[in-house]
Parts: structure tokens; C-alpha cells; sequence
């Protein structure tokens, strides 16, 4: 086998194993459950990340490293990292709450288009694939995580106000369809 076969062949395996980890739904998806009033699928993590960022601040693991024994700055990075897990499981609980909420709206709109289909799809994959990824590098105490952490947090604040939009736009027609007009007979 040529060297570039052996490429394309892992090329091929990594590109199979990203389709598969994007497309597997994620434990918060799968908690989810049935049919949940609106308002209780609005995200409730996104909000507190820069709180989260400016605790967790780099500055700090400096300030630790010079001033605390090595077991307590083990304890400090393990409770870091305990952290950072929970606002990522917290974020993708957002995210599955949001992902319904896109359902519902879509079966209430009646222009329901399959390429904002498609987008969502797409978006859903590549989520699940970085808090996958994302969630692998915090256990192993990587250093760019709190970066990846505000990209997929930058991603859920754009599907809420994206279904903040969309159903506003669908009370708003719901309040013209309504409103009788004097040209009708």
C-alpha cells in the first residue's frame, strides 16, 4: 500500500467517525422526552458564560502554579475541569431544548423550507461533533477550551435568537391573519 492510499484511508475513517459522532444525539437530546411547553425550552446556560469565563480566567492557573502547593493545584484543575464539564452538558441541554423548540415552530409555520431544514441539520451535526470534541479536550486539561466553550455558546445564543425571531415573525402574521380587512367581502 502507497503512502497516499494509507491517507486517503484514514481521511476516509476520520471523515466516517465525525459523520458518526455528529449525527449520534446527545445524552441531553436523548433525556430530553416528549413534548414540553415553549417556554421551558429557551436556553439557560448561554447567559452565564461570561460570568463562567471570568472565573475561570488563564490569569488565575499563573497565580495558582506560584502560590499553591502541586496537590492543591491538582484539586484546583480537577475542580476546573468538573466545571467546565457541567456548563458543556448544561450548553447541550440548551442546545437539545432549542433543537425541539425548532420543531415546534417549524410544524406551527407554514413556510417550512428544506434548506432551513438542511441548515439545522447541519448545525445539529456540527454541535454535536465540538461538544464531543470539546468535551474530550476538558478531560484532558486542554488549554483552548474555554475558546471552543465560547464558539458553541455563541452558537446557541444564535439558534435562541433565531427562534426568537421566527416566532415573532409567526405572531405577527398570526395577529394580521386576524385582523379583518375592509377590502375583503
Amino acid at each position: 500500500m502507497t503512502v497516499a492510499a494509507g491517507v486517503a484511508i484514514l481521511a476516509v475513517l476520520a471523515l466516517a467517525a465525525a459523520v458518526w459522532a455528529g449525527s449520534r444525539p446527545l445524552p441531553q437530546e436523548a433525556a430530553l422526552g416528549g413534548q414540553k411547553k415553549i417556554e421551558e425550552l429557551l436556553p439557560l446556560h448561554t447567559q452565564h458564560f461570561p460570568q463562567l469565563r471570568q472565573s475561570l480566567d488563564s490569569t488565575d492557573a499563573r497565580y495558582v502554579r506560584r502560590k499553591v502547593s502541586k496537590d492543591a493545584e491538582k484539586m484546583w484543575r480537577e475542580e476546573r475541569r468538573q466545571i467546565l464539564q457541567r456548563f458543556l452538558s448544561g450548553l447541550a441541554g440548551d442546545f437539545a431544548r432549542l433543537n425541539q423548540l425548532r420543531r415546534v415552530i417549524g410544524a406551527l409555520a407554514e413556510r417550512n423550507s428544506e434548506r432551513a431544514e438542511f441548515v439545522s441539520v447541519w448545525l445539529g451535526m456540527r454541535f454535536r461533533l465540538n461538544c464531543r470534541l470539546i468535551s474530550m479536550q476538558i478531560a484532558l486539561g486542554g488549554p483552548r477550551s474555554m475558546r471552543q466553550l465560547a464558539r458553541l455558546t455563541d452558537v446557541v445564543a444564535s439558534l435562541s435568537a433565531r427562534a426568537e425571531a421566527t416566532m415573532a415573525e409567526l405572531e405577527t402574521e398570526s395577529a394580521r391573519a386576524e385582523i379583518p380587512s375592509r377590502f375583503s367581502a
